[in-house]
């Protein structure tokens, strides 16, 4: 990690109150350059500037794992993409049970990949989120700039599936409860909430 490289990542471990371990830092760095490789071939980000990736891909999943997620939650990130927030969160805390939810094959083939390169125990569901099979055994489901189908969001309702919303994500709101909601370190406006689908009301 250049010199460059390693002041901005001490700035962001101050700024969002956390101490990275030498082996995150470590996969930080190689989850970085396999992105760089990959983005060449397939649109996995749109965000190029490595300050801004760092701080929103990377250091708001940490943060997130830290505030919202126990250490063996069982996680479903829908719309996983490159892998954030929910690959970024195993890094953080590996003991998570991660699956990671994608639609597109390409990025589902990278997100098997980059567990691989990574080090990291997860699992990768090439389709939708409601076709995702075994949601019964999941406890939380974390959407970033992602619309779920009402299909979908009737799943997790009925089976009480935790949301964890990051910016892009907040519209679910207003169908839900909010159990936590905090204003992400850095920001003025970007907000990570935890909230529980309200459930339908029995008919008479």
């Amino acid at each position: 990690m250049t010199e460059q490289a390693q002041g901005l990542v001490s700035r962001l471990e101050e700024a969002f109150q956390l101490q990275l371990t030498a082996e995150q830092k470590h996969r930080m760095r190689v989850y970085v350059e396999l992105i760089q490789r990959w983005n060449r071939r397939v649109n996995l980000t749109s965000i190029d500037r490595v300050e801004d990736q760092m701080r929103l891909n990377f250091f708001e999943a940490f943060w997130a794992a830290r505030e919202f997620l126990g250490g063996a939650t069982r996680i479903c990130d829908v719309g996983s993409g490159a892998g954030f927030p929910g690959l970024a969160m195993k890094l953080f805390r590996p003991s998570l049970r991660m699956t990671l939810i994608e639609p597109s094959s390409k990025k589902a083939v990278f997100l098997k990949e980059a567990g691989r390169a990574l080090g990291l125990e997860v699992e990768v569901f090439n389709g939708k989120g409601e076709d995702y099979p075994t949601w019964s055994d999941v406890e939380v489901a974390s959407f970033r700039a992602l619309r779920p189908s009402k299909a979908l969001l009737a799943q997790l309702r009925d089976l009480r599936v935790s949301l964890l919303l990051f910016e892009g994500a907040e519209a679910l709101a207003p169908e839900a409860r909010v159990v936590k909601r905090l204003l992400v370190p850095a920001s003025r406006r970007r907000y990570v909430t935890l909230a529980q689908l309200l459930q339908s009301e029995p008919e008479a």
